[in-house]
């Protein structure tokens, strides 16, 4: 009995009001019959790694559970939702289990089960439903880890190793169209290679599945192994001029990549980009990579590209319009259209009630808004900036967030048309619409390309302070030495449920109860008090934020938070003359800017004469303090023009 088989015998156990349907071939695919089917995916590997934490952590998982104050059971192995969502969120300490512990915030009760389940097929146990027993006990976990297997194969239903291997192998086909190899040499090692290699495991009897197949932690590793031991192999390999070897080496490294996937994801802060740099550096192609990362096989799925125009002045430009021509009915615009395709993946759940329960594995879908400023964005984005700040998660994870199109204009437009738009006929999330309007789906992360020059406009401190400003120039830098090696690896972003700051979110982080933070704020905003450039409480909002996404585990990396949130939060906000920014201390009359640095240098003591973590980038070294050299560059700018601005 696969695993698969298992699940549908345990299931009969379980409650008829929430059926589960567990697939496997290299992942889990959680079905939620329930309410409308939507699936999440989970790879066992993580599971593995989850378990581990599990039987290392007991105790303190334990007392997560059971001292949570919603906890009335008898033990922790009775189910219950708010405490293990609660242990859930605990395990997040561990950034190998970002995947499960995002599940477990989201799908409380399904991973729970899932897990389970395959405790209990593993180790032999009776799976009696996680009302009874999760299973969770050590005993039991020791067991299911004791008896894992190590390639996981046989937990593979037969019905999914051919669709699973052809997945594979397509994107590993892009991966190689993405490393620049040509379509010959893509053949090569994709086909020819991959297919000599697999028919000498299985003449050997060394597996019975193809390479793609395999799990990449444990099989293909072991099947490189093997096949290096090989004399048919070597000779085989030999004859080709080093050509399957090359291939299968190709694989293993984009295995391994694909692996380090979850590790090297980002939570923003802000869902709200200002990429700003000089032309040719890449901004537009570098929303368009963060997009494909996640569905590279339908990069256009979750990536939008919108050209503005100099004469936009009113949001109708982005979201559509009431024409009264003929009748009235509502004129639909690609933005709109986009934004509704992120509100499927989102909220499969969703129905007049409310969004239902959100789907924490969607990917970000990115609104690319290409040269943002050449018309001026306090107008035409006027209905985003404004309900932007109405986002919010409450503590049940439930999602709210005013309307960008709102109720009058729904009703007002002719529904049925519009619906059939949207591709909305028939659908429940049409009828949330109907109740709550058109808003700002949570997985929606909007950038805009910035480069100021004498066609563009500025930007005031309203779009500021609502943005995430990147110096594009400065935080992915164009290394020409690194031309043909490849740059720096790039975080990868992904949208976050943080929209409001609270201590327990920081309780994993080098600053538990965010006074550090606080008290850092403090010091600048002495600088910037009775200038425009004043700091309030978005501000220090957003400042914990930034803690709670990147969880610094030191105090270096926790001062490169504070470092970054200078450049993209603080600095652009500073521009002006001499006149503008002199500042009054006590007695005396200074420079704002030589002021800041001098509070900064005490602030900031690891990391402004030395190195400091990256946290957008892989790379091997630090980086140099990057508010330092941007304050010496504004300083300097101000010394030669009489006039400084944040902006290159």
């Amino acid at each position: 009995m696969n695993f698969q088989e298992f699940c549908e015998q345990a299931e009969e156990k379980e409650s008829k009001r929430s059926p589960q349907q567990v697939t496997t071939n290299n992942t889990f695919v959680i079905s939620f019959t329930k309410d409308g089917g939507t699936a999440f995916s989970v790879d066992p590997v993580d599971i593995v790694s989850f378990l581990e934490f599990l039987r290392d952590r007991h105790e303190d998982c334990v007392n997560i559970i059971e001292s949570n104050e919603r906890f009335t059971k008898a033990g922790y192995l009775n189910y219950e939702e708010k405490p293990y969502r609660a242990f859930y969120k605990f395990c997040s300490e561990n950034k190998d289990l970002n995947t499960i512990s995002s599940l477990g915030g989201s799908q409380t009760k399904g991973i729970t089960k899932v897990i389970s389940k395959l405790i209990a097929y593993v180790a032999g146990l009776e799976y009696q439903g996680v009302d009874t027993s999760t299973l969770f006990d050590k005993q039991s976990v020791e067991a299911a880890l004791a008896k894992m297997p190590d390639r996981l194969t046989n937990l593979e239903s037969g019905s999914g190793k051919a669709g699973n291997s052809k997945n594979n192998k397509a994107r590993f086909v892009q991966w190689l169209r993405n490393s620049g190899l040509s379509e010959r040499s893509i053949k090569s090692y994709s086909d020819t290679a991959m297919s000599v290699a697999d028919q000498i495991v299985q003449e050997k009897g060394i597996f019975e599945q193809s390479l793609y197949a395999l799990l990449p932690k444990h099989s293909i590793l072991s099947a490189l192994d093997l096949l290096g031991q090989d004399q048919l192999w070597r000779e085989k390999n030999e004859a080709g001029n080093g050509m399957y070897q090359a291939g299968v080496n190709k694989y293993v490294e984009f295995l391994k990549q694909e692996q380090t996937k979850s590790k090297n994801e980002l939570n923003l802060p802000k869902p709200f980009l200002l990429l700003a740099g000089i032309s040719g550096t890449g901004k537009s192609r570098f929303i368009r990579k963060q997009a494909e990362f996640h569905d590279p096989d339908d990069p256009e799925g979750n990536f939008c590209l919108i050209p503005v125009r100099p004469d936009w002045h009113e949001p109708s430009d982005l979201l559509g319009y009431v024409s009264r021509v003929d009748k009235p009915k509502y004129i639909a615009t690609k933005v709109l259209a986009f934004i509704i395709r992120a509100w499927k993946s989102v909220a499969p759940d969703a129905s007049a009630a409310g969004t239902g329960t959100l789907n924490s594995a969607s990917p970000p879908y990115w609104l690319c808004l290409d040269e943002m400023n050449l018309a001026p964005v306090e107008q035409y984005f006027a209905d985003y900036l404004s309900v932007l700040e109405t986002r919010d998660f409450n503590e049940a994870g439930e999602y709210r967030c005013e309307p960008l199109l709102d109720l009058q204009a729904l009703n007002q437009s002719g529904d049925l048309k519009l619906q059939a738009d949207l591709g909305l006929t028939d659908d429940p999330l049409w009828d949330y619409f109907q109740q709550h309007g058109i808003g700002i789906p949570p997985n929606l992360l909007v950038a805009g390309t910035v480069n100021m020059d004498e066609t563009t406009h500025g930007f005031s401190r309203k779009v500021i302070d609502r943005a995430l400003t990147l110096d594009y120039g400065e935080f992915y830098p164009n290394d020409y030495d690194q031309f043909f090696e490849g740059q720096p690896e790039n975080k990868v972003f992904h949208w976050s449920v943080l929209t409001s700051a609270r201590r327990e979110q920081l309780t994993a982080t080098f600053d538990a109860d965010g006074k550090r933070t606080v008290a850092f704020l403090d010091r600048v905003n002495q600088v910037l008090k009775r200038t425009p450039f004043e700091l309030a409480y978005r501000a220090l909002n957003e400042l914990l934020l930034y803690v709670a996404c990147l969880q610094p585990k030191d105090d270096q990396t926790l001062q490169a938070v504070w470092d970054d949130f200078m450049m993209t939060k603080v600095l652009p906000r500073i521009d002006g003359d001499e006149d503008k920014l002199r500042v009054v201390i006590g007695d005396d009359a200074v420079n704002l800017l030589d002021k800041l640095t001098d509070e900064l240098k005490g602030l900031l003591p690891d990391i402004w004469d030395g190195q400091r973590p990256d946290l957008f980038r892989e790379v091997e070294k630090g980086i140099p303090c990057r508010s330092r050299k941007k304050l010496e560059w504004m300083k300097a700018r101000l010394e030669s023009h009489t006039f400084t601005s944040y902006w290159p």
